[in-house]
């Protein structure tokens, strides 16, 4: 039985293993995918005039991809750390959960201060008229 157990125990730990690194491959693949995406808005708000509303969204857009690809990251290491949790395990996923809380916290306040921006821009705009 004590055997079984310890078979068992390793294939667990294969299985999530070969997650783990199926979700890192995803969360690099978001990051990967948004940069792509975000070079070309990025340029072309350059070359615009009035790109300050849509380099705001560009930050924000790029920054919720990597938010998201943080959430994948900590899926990650919640599967990598279920089957044999370490202290430093268990460590750096309290590290990348702080961080990314960090982050979302700051995505929230910057996602404020758009809208309160597009708003005064609207407001402007409409005086202009």
């Amino acid at each position: 039985m004590e055997k079984l157990l310890e078979v068992t125990e390793a294939e667990l730990h294969q299985i999530a293993t070969i997650i783990k690194l199926v979700i890192e491959a995803i969360s690099i693949s978001i990051v990967v995918f948004s940069i792509l995406k975000t070079v070309p808005k990025f340029v072309h708000s350059y070359q615009k005039k009035d790109s300050e509303d849509f380099y705001h969204e560009i930050r924000l857009d790029l920054g919720l991809s990597l938010a998201l690809a943080l959430e994948f990251l900590l899926a990650a290491d919640i599967v990598a750390t279920a089957v044999t949790p370490t202290w430093e395990s268990i460590g750096l996923l309290g590290a990348i959960a702080g961080i990314r809380t960090f982050l979302n916290y700051f995505l929230r306040q910057e996602v404020k201060e758009l809208e309160a921006e597009k708003k005064i821009n609207q407001v402007e705009r409409a005086f202009r008229s």
